[in-house]
């Protein structure tokens, strides 16, 4: 049959005749990839599921965890119903860094759901944003990056299973976890399903440590549907560092051997809000030259506390607070562009940045977009040990603090070790409690 026969005989069916066939021809789509699928050893749910409340992929990069949990997901939608009053008989959510991570890789992306099940649909009401199944089960999609993604996930409801997606790269995991917990009640056998490349990360940490927790590993080199050009690139890029280990091998590092900051250093003195300030600045720390945006720009939001607290040696000071970390891959202009709304949105005393790498072109940039900027500038004049070594100090001292979390930054900080490079979220770090705790008067220049 030709399309225009095919054409011919589909011009006067109805409106559900033709519902009717889109129907059955998503089925057998559905159908065909489903059986096409060839999965890694690990990407396969482990038996021990059925009686245990987590799964947890850590894996390289590309090693296909985010395609392993869609095609759990669909499948437990496909099997027996965990709650038959419910429609659809399963409930459930879905968890990323941001919601619109969830939509984009967990739901719309090649290896999401719609790519196991062409027949889910994405809908967004009232109640939020949900994948759906023709037999009307659902996933509700949340986020888990600022605090009002913290309330939903409270009133996220019951549910029946939970996937988190990048468990590791979630500024709140720790409150996901305990309120999506909550409401983990549906069924049997209500559990979770994560995915991860792994970071140092206390929650995940302590995951690997529970025995309720099944793990499976990939490890990028393994990862055969990679083409192997890729693959040998990407080994021969890293082999033998800390990113090889973590990002293609997929393990867990914890406390690096010199590094100045500890995971358990930064626990401690980690707090769940700010106090009243005194002082906040906005520091930057730019891209080399400014203009490659494959390199990242520090932007990093901290302030000095109005009281004076008692440190760990019984000295009263004025501590350290890391308020937001704004940093990432973008153009100058978009840099200053989020410089200057932070400085505006915190009522900061001003914006610094270092001009010794090809930084002079941040001034002009700023004023560009906003001359009621309050700029400054930092020379470095010393090594950069020798400028984070003090700040680690601080909090060693616990007179600095990480309000809530930052797992980008906090990386940057558990990872990076004297004479390597370091890495800008940590010198944009660096340059604001400098500024703030430690800079003797006149040690940075006003710019009008």
């Amino acid at each position: 049959m030709t399309v225009t026969d095919l054409r011919g005989r589909l011009s006067g069916a109805t409106d559900a005749e033709l519902a009717l066939l889109e129907e059955k021809l998503r089925d057998k789509l559905w159908q065909r990839r489903w059986n096409a699928w060839t999965p890694y050893p690990w990407q396969v749910a482990p038996a021990e599921i059925e009686t245990l409340g987590w799964w947890l992929q850590l894996g390289g990069r590309g090693t296909g965890k985010t395609d392993g949990c869609a095609r759990y997901m669909v499948s437990h939608v496909n099997g027996p119903p965990c709650d038959e009053r419910i429609p659809g008989g399963h409930r459930m959510a879905i968890i990323a860094p941001t919601q619109g991570d969830a939509v984009e890789a967990c739901v719309n992306g090649p290896s999401g759901l719609k790519g196991h099940d062409p027949r889910v649909v994405l809908r967004t009401t009232a109640g939020g944003t949900f994948a759906r199944w023709p037999s009307g089960a659902e996933a509700k999609l949340f986020g888990a990056h600022s605090p009002d993604d913290v309330e939903r996930l409270r009133a996220g409801g019951n549910r029946c299973l939970v996937w988190m997606e990048e468990a590791a790269a979630m500024r709140r995991l720790g409150a996901a976890i305990t309120h999506s917990e909550m409401g983990l009640r549906i069924g049997k056998n209500p559990h979770y399903i994560a995915s991860t490349t792994p970071k140092p990360r206390t929650e995940i940490i302590e995951l690997t440590r529970r025995a309720d927790v099944v793990m499976t590993r990939g490890r990028t080199r393994d990862a055969h549907h990679l083409p192997q050009a890729q693959r040998d690139k990407l080994i021969s890029k890293y082999a033998g560092t800390r990113m090889e280990k973590q990002e293609l091998d997929g393990e867990l590092l914890q406390d690096i051997e010199g590094a100045l900051w500890s995971r358990a250093r930064l626990d401690t003195t980690r707090v769940g809000a700010a106090p009243p300030m005194a002082r906040i600045v906005v520091a930057i720390d730019p891209a080399a030259k400014g203009g490659d945006e494959s390199d990242e720009m520090g932007i990093i939001v901290a302030g000095l506390g109005q009281a004076y607290i008692p440190d760990r040696n019984g000295f009263a000071r004025r501590h350290g607070y890391i308020l937001d970390d704004l940093s990432g891959r973008m153009s100058p202009e978009e840099c200053m562009r989020r410089a200057a709304q932070a400085y505006h949105a915190w009522k900061a005393d001003a914006v610094i940045a270092e001009v010794n790498n090809g930084g002079d072109w941040i001034g002009t940039t700023l004023r560009q977009i906003d001359q009621t900027v309050n700029y400054q500038t930092v020379t470095a004049t010393r090594g950069k040990a020798t400028r984070a070594e003090p700040v680690a100090a601080v909090f060693d001292q616990l007179a600095a603090h990480i309000v809530n979390a930052f797992p980008e930054l906090e990386e940057q900080l558990v990872t990076w070790v004297p004479g390597d490079d370091s890495p800008d979220r940590l010198d944009a770090m660096v340059w604001a409690l400098t500024k703030l705790m430690l800079a003797p008067a006149g040690n940075l220049a006003a710019v009008a």
